[in-house]
């Protein structure tokens, strides 16, 4: 699907493709051209008229899976990543921008949250297009930082659930859980390290196509996606702890179990022995005693209870 639109003072209103590229070569105001899920060779046709850089196009409609930034002197070509949490992983999508003085390009496979938010506000505020391009992806920046947020909230709240459950004597299946929170982090964490530099840069360079004034909004997108990087590193110590309590936990519930195992058989082994001495085919003068049943069984429990008591006196118990 392709959905583009132009801006001119006060006014943005959606325009056929082609239309959009006419007015981005040669019209006046600024255009924003959306492509959702749709071919390379249809994309690259559709913005020959532009003469974006060879490279440019082919970074866009290919899945680099790296957030960068790469200038070519009137326009920038800009790899994000947006991200949303699905089940017990995250969902990684990413959105090509080339960005013009005039013209702003989006490719992506699949609606993300951000060009979605973007499509909603232009009818309602025409001046993020009508400004220049940069305005308009501050905006998707923006949103696309704030969906962070309730990721680390998730992963936060995974978090503290584990830990209730590890104290659990039922408790099931947290490691696997432990480790496929661990992996998801990971994912997220391989893609906030790049994507805050690529943000970073844009602070920084004297890029044509991101005017001075727009610098303070970019630093302020930076600095939430940084807070979104300290979060990261932090469960990821809090999730290399959780694993390390849970293997020490279960080291633990082993260990208390052979010790009321060896305790019984500790017990045991005397009356084992007692039993097999009497079981002997021998005659022995208890059994010609009218209570001599109550005398073998009296010496088990009182073999039982010394062994018992020995335990208990030096804490074994």
């Amino acid at each position: 699907m392709i959905r583009a639109w132009h801006a001119d003072g006060a006014v943005a209103r959606e325009v056929p493709p082609d239309e959009a590229v006419r007015l981005g070569v040669s019209g006046p105001g600024a255009v924003w051209i959306d492509l959702d899920c749709v071919e390379p060779e249809e994309a690259l046709e559709l913005l020959g008229p532009f003469h974006f850089h060879p490279l440019a196009l082919e970074d866009m409609v290919t899945q680099i899976n790296r957030p960068k930034v790469d200038d070519y002197g009137e326009y920038l070509y800009l790899a994000v990543h947006s991200a949303r949490w699905e089940e017990d992983e995250p969902s990684l999508r990413e959105i090509d921008l080339i960005i013009g003085q005039r013209v702003l390009v989006s490719y992506h496979d699949g609606a993300s949250r951000a060009t979605t938010a973007v499509h909603d506000f232009l009818p309602r505020r025409p001046e993020l297009l009508s400004r220049g391009p940069s305005h308009l992806v501050h905006v998707m920046l923006d949103v696309l930082v704030d969906n962070y947020f309730p990721i680390m909230d998730k992963i936060a709240a995974e978090i503290d659930g584990l830990e209730e459950e590890m104290f659990r004597p039922s408790a099931k299946d947290v490691n696997e859980r432990i480790l496929r929170l661990k992996r998801g982090m990971s994912s997220v964490r391989r893609i906030i390290g790049p994507q805050r530099d690529t943000i970073l840069a844009l602070t920084r360079d004297e890029f044509a196509a991101i005017p001075a004034e727009m610098r303070p909004y970019l630093r302020d997108v930076y600095d939430r996606l940084a807070r979104v990087g300290d979060l990261i590193e932090s469960f990821r110590d809090e999730t290399a702890t959780l694993l390390e309590l849970q293997v020490a936990m279960t080291s633990n519930r082993l260990n208390e179990v052979i010790k009321t195992l060896t305790v019984i058989a500790t017990i045991m082994f005397p009356l084992t022995l007692v039993s097999s001495y009497y079981g002997m085919n021998f005659d022995f003068v208890e059994y010609h005693w009218k209570y001599g049943w109550a005398y073998v069984l009296g010496l088990l429990a009182a073999t039982a209870g010394a062994t018992w008591w020995y335990l208990r006196s030096n804490r074994w118990l």
